[in-house]
């Protein structure tokens, strides 16, 4: 590859962390490609991570990419790269499901006390898929290279001490999370006005917030508050949450579009 095509799939990158991402996966894909390697297998990406990659791919060119999370509807995947005339299948991005059962607490932890004592115990997020939680407890999708580990060390999620088993992907089931819906009005579909909407903020402030790069777009960073927000995208704000525009139900009679927009819980 040229240095110059090198460059010009690196522009891909929004931030200095997209193109640390870029620049890694350009050496592994040029690996799968020149034969180097028979694949490689990545950690968990988030959708935006997954976005930039299937980006890279198609602007390189001679690879392909397998995604597997554990269940088809996974947020964060494990993308297995490998060359043009080369095939494997799901089991080989080694997602493994941790089944994690609190003992004696009236409280249920949730996604962040799970992430957090799994980070406590050195784990680095990428060997860390979803976390889905249940009627009881969480099922916490994980690298296999890491299951035995977990199996042994993770004895507490916060305080609450906790029963781990590892599961087969068949006794897990799966129910999309109920979202928090609310209905707002706004003057146009621009990022800092729908951010301003969601989250009760003057624009000036959602504005601001949007060029100080805290503002994500389906997993990217975003620092253009004039960026136009369409039905499906989901939208991130640090400090105060996410959200995804679920529908336009029309106009009012003074011409400002309506949007359901539904929030995630913890």
């Amino acid at each position: 590859m040229s240095v110059d095509k090198r460059q010009a799939l690196l522009k891909l990158a929004r931030n200095s962390e997209e193109k640390t991402f870029a620049a890694r996966y350009l050496d592994q894909i040029r690996a799968v490609v020149t034969g180097r390697k028979f694949a490689t297998l990545t950690g968990f990406l988030d959708p935006g991570q997954t976005a930039l990659l299937e980006e890279i791919c198609r602007g390189h060119g001679g690879v392909h990419v397998l995604y597997w999370g554990g269940y088809p509807e996974a947020e964060r995947r494990r993308a297995l790269l490998l060359a043009e005339d080369n095939y494997w299948h799901d089991e080989d991005c080694r997602v493994d499901i941790l089944q994690v059962v609190p003992l004696g607490q009236d409280k249920l932890p949730g996604h962040r006390d799970y992430l957090g004592s799994l980070m406590g115990l050195g784990i680095s997020r990428d060997r860390v898929g979803d976390i889905v939680c249940q009627v009881e407890g969480a099922a916490v999708f994980v690298a296999g290279e890491i299951m035995p580990y977990l199996l042994q060390n993770l004895q507490k999620v916060g305080r609450c001490p906790v029963v781990v088993q590892s599961i087969d992907c068949t006794k897990f089931s799966y129910s999309p999370p109920e979202l928090l819906k609310k209905v707002v009005t706004a003057a146009s579909q621009r990022l800092d006005v729908l951010v301003s909407k969601a989250f009760n903020l003057s624009r000036s402030e959602s504005a601001l917030l949007v060029q100080q790069g805290k503002v994500f777009q389906n997993w990217r960073q975003q620092n253009s508050p004039s960026r136009l927000v369409v039905y499906g995208d989901v939208i991130t704000c640090r400090g105060y949450g996410r959200f995804r525009v679920l529908e336009h139900i029309g106009v009012t009679k003074k011409g400002r579009e309506k949007y359901v927009l539904g929030f995630y819980h913890d």
